[in-house]
């Protein structure tokens, strides 16, 4: 099976419903599949049901809710990249940059989520 033929990267995108449109948005014009979850506990419930190849949380997203997603992550499916979009200033747990998770800040260049999307898709799975 070629690439073009094969069926489009699932992503799944986690935030609040007056935050994810931004997100849905930015990703929407690239091959991904978008699985949007309002809550951690629809998030783990795709985690478990879908083929989820990476999480992009959204810049309104409450660090519990991030911290509450990489516990999910690491009890369902250890390994799976995430990428945390926050606001210049917001705060940031130490122990996601020690965990991997990518940390993108705002305001982000056109195009700049994707392809970041697109880098840790690429990135060999270890």
């Amino acid at each position: 099976m070629t690439r073009s033929a094969r069926r489009p990267r699932s992503l799944l995108v986690l935030g609040p419903a007056t935050d994810v449109g931004d997100v849905q948005r930015e990703l929407g014009s690239e091959a991904f599949e978008l699985l949007v979850a309002l809550t951690t506990t629809a998030a783990a419930g795709a985690l478990r049901d879908s083929p989820v190849e990476a999480v992009v949380v959204s810049p309104e997203a409450p660090i519990a809710w991030i911290d509450e997603l990489l516990a999910t992550i690491d009890r369902v499916r250890p390994g799976i990249p995430v990428l945390v979009v926050r606001h210049r200033n917001a705060e940031e747990q130490p122990k996601w940059r020690a965990r991997g998770v990518g940390v993108l800040r705002q305001p982000l260049l056109p195009e700049a989520l994707a392809r970041s999307v697109n880098a840790v898709l690429a990135l060999p799975k270890i």
